[in-house]
C-alpha cells in the first residue's frame, strides 16, 4: 500500500479500457507496441508506446475535430495509471454525448488559472520557491518536484524542452531521467486539467501493488526492504528518526560553546531589542566588558536550552540525569553593576533564539548528518546502525532527519519562552547563600574612599591606613578573592587581632567588614565593651541560639545554612587543634566540594567589626548576581528573581526620530538569524564567517 506518485506501474493497461468503457475508440499497432484512443469528437487523442521515454504516454486535446493540438501532455513509461486517468477522466467528461462544437467541454476552456493547482499542492506540505519567472515546488518527502514556469509561461508546441508544467518523481540528483517517472503539460492547457493533476499527486489514498512489478529502489524510499517474495517492514520509524534528529540538535547546540564569542560570531550586528525605544544599538558595539557578558549568557542559555531539544520534534524530553544549565567556562571579573547593563532578559532571549537558530544551519548538512550518525543503532532492539542501511533507505532517512531540523529551526523560539532557572540575571536573598559572584573590585573602595595607600605585590593588593597602623590585604586568582585584615602593637609588634575571610565569601559581606574598619580606627585600636556586642543584628533577626556551656553558637533560621560560632571552653577541655577565634561561615562546607564560605576572626575582635558582619548577614534584601554564579546546593534555600537593569537614559522617541534615521544592520553574511529553513533540500547549511 503507497500513495499514487509512488505506487508504480502496473501489469495491465487500465488506462484504455477504462476509456473504451467511456466510449472512446481504440487501435492497436503491435508491430511498433503502440495503442492510441480518441474521444468521440476526434479532439482528444492519447498514445503509448511513443519513441521518446520521456513521454510515451502523449496526450493531446483540439479545438476542431483531428485539428492542431491547443495543448499536450505527456508521462513516461513507469508512470502510475492513477496518475494519467486523473487526466483522462477529465476529457472523457461528456460520457455518451458527442459534443462537435467544442464550446462546452471544461479540458478545451479558458482561462488557465493556476491558483488552484499551487494551493492544492502547498496545503498538502509542498514548499514553494520562486526565482526568475519559474515557480519550484517540493513535496514534504523530498521525492516529488514540480515546476511551473509562469514568466514567461513556457512554449505552447514544445512539450519536451520548455513545459508550462513539469513534474519529477525521484531521489533529486540523480541525472539523466528519473528513476520512477515524469509528466509535462503544454501552456494552454486549462485549469481543469492541470489541478486534475495536482490532485492526483496529493491523493494519500493507499493503492495495492504487485511488488515484483516494482523498482526495488522506489521500494527502498519508501522505506521497505524486499524479502523472499514480500515487503518487509522498514528498520526505523519515525520516532527513531525524530529521536536521532533531536540528538543531532541537542549536540549542536551544545557545541556552541566551543564556537567562540557568539556576540562576534552570529550576533555582531544584531540589533538589541529593548534599545530600539532609544538609540538603537548593536550586540557588537557595547562596551568591550557588556559584549563579553553578553556572549557567556547567552551561550549559557543556548547550552542549557540543549536537553529541551526533544520537545522540538515532539519527544518526551525524558529524565537527564546531568542537565547542563551552563557552559563550561567561568564568569570573568566584572566591574560592571549587573543594574546598568545594557540589555535585558528579554534581549538575551531574543539572541539566544537567533545563535541556536544560526548554530544548527551552520553546522548541519546531510554530509554531516550521515557522519554523526553513522555508527549509532536504529532505534531500540534492532540490528541496524544508520550507516548500515540499505543506500535507498539511508538516503531517505537522511532527507527526513534534514527536514526534522529544519523544522525544529523554526521553532527554536519556543526553547526560550520559559523563564530560565535561575534566571541568568538575578536578584537573590539571603546574601550569606549568594555567593562570591562576579565582582572582585567594590569590597576595596571603602578602604580607597578613605585614603588608604595601595601596594601590589603579583596577586596581593596591600591597603595601609592613614595612621600606619591598620592593615589589609587582598590577593586574587581565577576563584576569587580571599582578604585578611589586622592590627599589630605598635609597640612590642605582636598581633592584637585579625580577620580572615576566604575566596568564596560574598564581597557584599566583605564591604561591610572593609567600611567597618575604615570608619573607626580608634575604636579598633582600642577597643571598648565585649565582642559579643557584636552578635545584636543576628539576635534581632531571630537566628537561633543553640549555645551550651562550652561553645557559643548562633544558626540562621533557614535551615541553619549560615552560623556564627566560638569555643568558650575552659582551655584544659578545648580539643585538641580547638581554639576561641570566632568562626563565621554561609552555605555547604561538609564533606567533597566546597561550596560555602568562612570568616575567621581573633578572639579580642573589636565588636564593630564583628557586627558589620552580622548586620551584613542578617540584611533581607537581595543582591545582584549572574544565575550562572549560584551553586545549586543553596538553590533550594534562596529566594530568586529576575533582575531588571535600569534603562540607560535617551532622547524622546520624538526627538530621536527628528535628528536620527537609523536603519538596523542585519545578521553577518552566512549567519542569519532566520528560523526559516532556507536552504534547498540539497544544499548544505553552509557555516557563518
Amino acid at each position: 500500500m503507497t500513495p499514487a506518485y509512488l505506487a508504480g506501474r502496473e501489469h495491465t493497461n487500465r488506462v484504455f479500457d477504462r476509456l473504451v468503457q467511456q466510449g472512446w475508440g481504440r487501435s492497436t499497432d503491435d508491430e511498433l507496441g503502440q495503442q492510441f484512443a480518441w474521444s468521440r469528437s476526434h479532439r482528444f487523442r492519447i498514445a503509448d508506446g511513443q519513441l521518446d521515454p520521456g513521454a510515451a504516454w502523449r496526450i493531446t486535446a483540439a479545438p476542431e475535430p483531428l485539428g492542431a493540438p491547443a495543448w499536450m501532455a505527456g508521462f513516461s513509461t513507469e508512470t502510475p495509471p492513477e496518475i494519467i486517468m486523473a487526466v483522462t477522466d477529465v476529457l472523457a467528461r461528456t460520457g455518451d454525448t458527442i459534443d462537435w462544437t467544442g464550446e462546452s467541454h471544461p479540458a478545451l476552456q479558458q482561462p488557465t488559472d493556476r491558483r488552484t493547482l499551487i494551493r492544492s499542492l502547498t496545503d498538502a506540505g509542498w514548499r514553494s520557491t520562486y526565482r526568475g519567472g519559474v515557480l519550484d515546488l517540493e513535496a514534504p518527502d523530498e521525492l516529488a518536484r514540480a515546476q511551473i514556469r509562469l514568466d514567461p509561461p513556457g512554449d505552447p508546441d514544445d512539450l519536451m524542452a520548455r513545459p508550462h508544467l513539469y513534474v519529477e518523481i525521484g531521489p533529486r540528483g540523480s541525472g539523466g531521467y528519473p528513476p520512477y517517472w515524469q509528466a509535462m503539460v503544454t501552456t494552454n492547457a486549462p485549469a481543469v486539467v492541470v489541478d486534475a493533476l495536482a490532485q492526483a499527486l496529493t491523493d494519500t489514498t493507499p493503492l495495492q501493488r504487485d511488488r515484483d512489478w516494482m523498482d526495488e529502489e522506489l521500494l527502498g524510499h519508501l522505506g521497505h526492504r524486499t524479502g523472499a517474495g514480500h515487503v518487509n517492514a522498514s528498520p526505523y520509524t519515525e520516532t527513531d528518526l525524530r529521536e536521532a534528529a533531536a540528538e543531532l540538535c541537542e549536540q549542536v547546540l551544545e557545541e556552541v560553546e566551543g564556537a567562540g564569542p557568539v556576540v562576534d560570531w552570529y550576533i555582531v550586528t544584531r540589533v538589541i531589542p529593548s534599545s530600539r525605544s532609544r538609540t538603537p544599538t548593536v550586540w557588537g558595539r557595547l562596551p568591550p566588558e557588556q559584549r563579553a557578558l553578553a556572549s557567556l549568557l547567552v551561550e549559557d542559555m543556548v547550552v542549557a536550552a540543549a536537553a529541551s531539544a526533544p520537545a522540538l520534534l515532539d519527544l518526551e524530553l525524558g529524565a537527564n540525569l546531568d542537565p547542563r544549565t551552563a557552559s563550561r567556562k567561568r564568569t570573568p571579573p566584572l566591574t560592571t553593576d549587573l543594574g546598568e547593563l545594557s540589555f535585558t532578559m528579554d534581549d538575551l532571549k531574543d539572541a539566544a533564539a537567533c545563535v541556536a537558530a544560526s548554530q544548527i544551519n551552520a553546522m548541519v548538512n546531510r554530509g554531516w548528518i550521515a557522519e554523526a550518525l553513522h555508527d549509532l543503532p536504529v532505534g531500540d532492539g534492532t540490528e541496524w546502525t544508520w550507516g548500515s542501511l540499505p543506500k535507498a533507505q539511508h538516503q531517505q532517512a537522511l532527507q527526513r532527519i534534514d527536514r526534522l531540523l529544519g523544522g525544529a529551526v523554526e521553532r527554536i523560539p519556543e526553547l526560550f519562552a520559559p523563564d530560565f532557572r535561575p534566571a541568568p540575571l538575578a536578584l537573590v536573598a539571603p546574601v550569606y547563600l549568594a555567593g562570591p559572584g562576579h565582582d572582585r573590585t567594590s569590597a576595596a573602595k571603602p578602604l580607597t574612599d578613605r585614603g588608604w595607600s595601595t601596594e601590589k605585590q603579583g596577586a596581593t593588593t596591600v591597603y595601609t591606613s592613614p595612621c600606619r597602623r591598620l592593615r589589609a590585604m587582598s590577593t586574587s586568582d581565577e576563584t576569587g578573592t580571599s582578604w585578611t585584615s589586622s592590627f599589630d602593637d605598635p609597640l612590642s609588634g605582636e598581633e592584637v587581632w585579625r580577620v580572615t575571610a576566604d575566596r568564596r565569601t560574598p564581597p557584599e559581606i566583605v564591604t561591610a567588614l572593609n567600611t567597618a574598619l575604615a570608619a573607626g580606627p580608634s575604636e579598633l585600636i582600642r577597643p571598648a565593651g565585649l565582642t559579643e556586642d557584636g552578635l545584636g543584628p543576628i539576635i534581632d533577626a531571630g537566628w537561633h541560639d543553640n549555645s551550651t556551656r562550652e561553645h557559643l553558637m548562633w544558626g540562621a533560621s533557614d535551615a541553619e545554612m549560615a552560623s556564627v560560632y566560638r569555643c568558650t571552653a575552659p582551655a584544659g577541655q578545648m580539643f585538641v587543634g580547638e581554639s576561641r577565634a570566632w568562626q563565621i561561615s554561609g552555605g555547604k562546607l561538609g564533606p567533597g566540594e566546597v561550596e560555602g564560605w568562612t570568616i575567621e576572626m581573633s578572639e579580642g575582635i573589636p565588636a564593630p567589626l564583628l557586627e558589620a558582619v552580622t548586620a551584613a548577614m542578617a540584611d533581607p534584601a537581595p543582591v545582584a548576581r549572574l544565575g550562572r554564579d549560584l551553586t545549586p546546593e543553596h538553590l533550594l534555600y534562596l529566594d530568586v528573581r529576575p533582575l531588571v537593569p535600569k534603562a540607560p537614559p535617551g532622547p524622546s522617541l520624538r526627538a530621536l526620530a527628528a535628528r536620527t534615521r537609523v536603519v538596523p544592520s542585519s545578521p553577518a553574511p552566512g549567519a542569519s538569524c532566520s528560523t526559516a529553513a532556507s536552504n534547498p533540500p540539497d544544499q548544505p547549511r553552509q557555516p557563518a564567517r
